[in-house]
């Protein structure tokens, strides 16, 4: 008896892991009769001690729309000062050669930027069938 319940956990733990492994957007559905991709988006919004932000992700026939906004809240006045980097959102693709990484318009006040950005802007990466991860992070120049 025993066995079979350490074998029913076993089994439920790792049903709960494969449903949390599942990417924030997959590939992208068809719209029915079109032949046309449906568009799918994905949004996130984080906060962090160095920057905060709101980005949207949306993919359709292989491309992505991105848009959104970033903040820098400690723009200092250069390299350290108080922390030299610029902030800016990570988008990981999944694309059908495999993940790309692309990273949005900077929030740079250390090198005359503005500490505030607004984006929206078409991605370089080709052939998205999905989006893997959106991070806000930080970035030097």
């Amino acid at each position: 008896m025993s066995g079979f319940i350490r074998t029913a956990t076993v089994a439920g733990v790792m049903g709960a892991t494969a449903l949390l492994a599942v990417p924030a957007a997959s590939a992208t559905p068809t719209a029915s009769g079109t032949g046309l991709a449906a568009p799918e988006c994905v949004t996130d919004s984080q906060t962090h001690t160095y920057g905060k932000g709101e980005i949207k992700v949306c993919v359709e026939n292989g491309q992505a729309r991105v848009t959104g906004w970033l903040e820098d809240l400690l723009p200092g006045g250069g390299w350290g000062a108080p922390d030299g980097g610029c902030v800016v959102w990570w988008v990981t693709f999944q694309t059908t050669s495999g993940t790309e990484l692309e990273g949005s318009v900077m929030a740079c006040p250390h090198f005359g930027g503005a500490a505030y950005k607004e984006f929206d802007y078409d991605s370089d990466v080709q052939n998205i069938t999905g989006i893997e991860k959106l991070t806000l992070g930080m970035a030097w120049a």
